[in-house]
């Protein structure tokens, strides 16, 4: 059994591409040989994975063609591509649509090119896997009933370090790539907190794409912007904040469980499937009072650990991948 895996960037971009390297690292030996064709790559070496970098679709395509005899796997928009080769594919879909385009006028307009893409290339899909029963429910499933759940996995090992007493309750943690979707609502927040006094520390981890945001993070007394972090310490935090506007499951909020850390987020998406009275406070998204009060009168909730094990044990890229290759096996038998 081949595999072809189609996708427009491969390497440690996106939580996408992420997901897709750890499944590759698990289920790759599986197969004849696994090739990646993409547009981009960061270098990234898996055993048994070759990779090629093409210029555009066209030459995309063009190689899909000479492909005989696979099964193909897809991460992003472009899976139809598959369908024009005439490749039964399995898809994953970890976007956000169709709830982004809702976030800015920008989205709104990008969506008019990303929705009719993601669309055609989860019903043509020969399986669409969704990583949150939200996405499954609200987007995939009125497209292509052939689906099913598989939770994305986490990397984060467990640290159990003892906090400092210093910022007691006031130590708080934030991570995901700072752009407009995740952070712009935090801009508000902080804004309400700085304007409250607020004496507490917030750290930011993450990829800065946007310059002009991160400026104006760095602008806050009490926010620190810390960039990418490859082992992140969830331990000596007191909570960790999610202000996004649009999620579809983020794994920095599956890390924090795992860490026993609360989380106190917006209300979107597939996070109420983690965030409930055991493990955290959900709010309205655009509730930003109550947000800021929320943080400023925060008194840490411990997450026990039997909660923490069964979302450790959930969220499992061992577990995941055996899902995965129990679809791929079917997909096989019916090339």
């Amino acid at each position: 059994m081949k595999l072809v895996v189609l996708t427009k960037q491969f390497g440690n971009y996106t939580g996408a591409t992420i997901s897709t390297i750890e499944l590759l690292k698990r289920i790759s030996s599986n197969f004849d040989s696994v090739l990646v064709l993409t547009l981009k790559t960061d270098g990234t070496i898996i055993d048994n994975v070759n990779v090629t970098v093409l210029n555009g679709y066209l030459k995309l395509i063009k190689s899909l063609k000479k492909q005989k005899n696979v099964i193909g796997y897809s991460d992003d928009h472009l899976g139809f591509l598959f369908s024009l080769a005439n490749i039964n594919y399995v898809h994953t879909y970890h976007g956000n649509w169709p709830d982004a385009r809702k976030l800015s006028f920008d989205m709104f307009i990008k969506s008019f090119y990303f929705m009719p893409l993601y669309k055609i290339t989860i019903r043509e899909a020969w399986k669409v896997i969704s990583v949150s029963q939200y996405m499954q429910q609200h987007f995939v499933n009125l497209i292509n009933k052939n689906n099913k759940v598989i939770y994305n996995g986490v990397k984060q090992k467990e640290i159990f370090e003892k906090k400092s007493d210093q910022n007691m309750n006031n130590y708080f943690i934030m991570v995901g790539n700072i752009d407009k979707r995740k952070y712009s609502r935090a801009l508000k927040l902080f804004d309400e907190l700085e304007k409250q006094g607020y004496k507490g520390t917030i750290d930011i981890y993450g990829a800065e794409l946007d310059q002009l945001l991160v400026k104006k993070l760095d602008e806050y007394k009490f926010v620190n912007v810390k960039g990418i972090e490859n082992s992140i310490n969830y331990g000596k935090y007191n909570g960790l904040i999610c202000t996004s506007a649009s999620e579809n499951l983020p794994v920095s909020i599956i890390e924090a469980i795992i860490n026993r850390i609360p989380v106190i987020s917006s209300n979107v998406g597939g996070i109420p499937e983690v965030v409930n009275y055991e493990s955290g406070i959900l709010l309205d998204v655009n509730d930003v009072n109550s947000f800021a009060t929320t943080i400023i009168n925060y008194e840490e909730k411990k997450i026990s650990r039997q909660f923490a094990d069964k979302v450790k044990a959930t969220f499992n890229w061992d577990q995941s991948s055996d899902l995965y290759m129990q679809v791929f096996k079917k997909i096989g038998k019916n090339k």
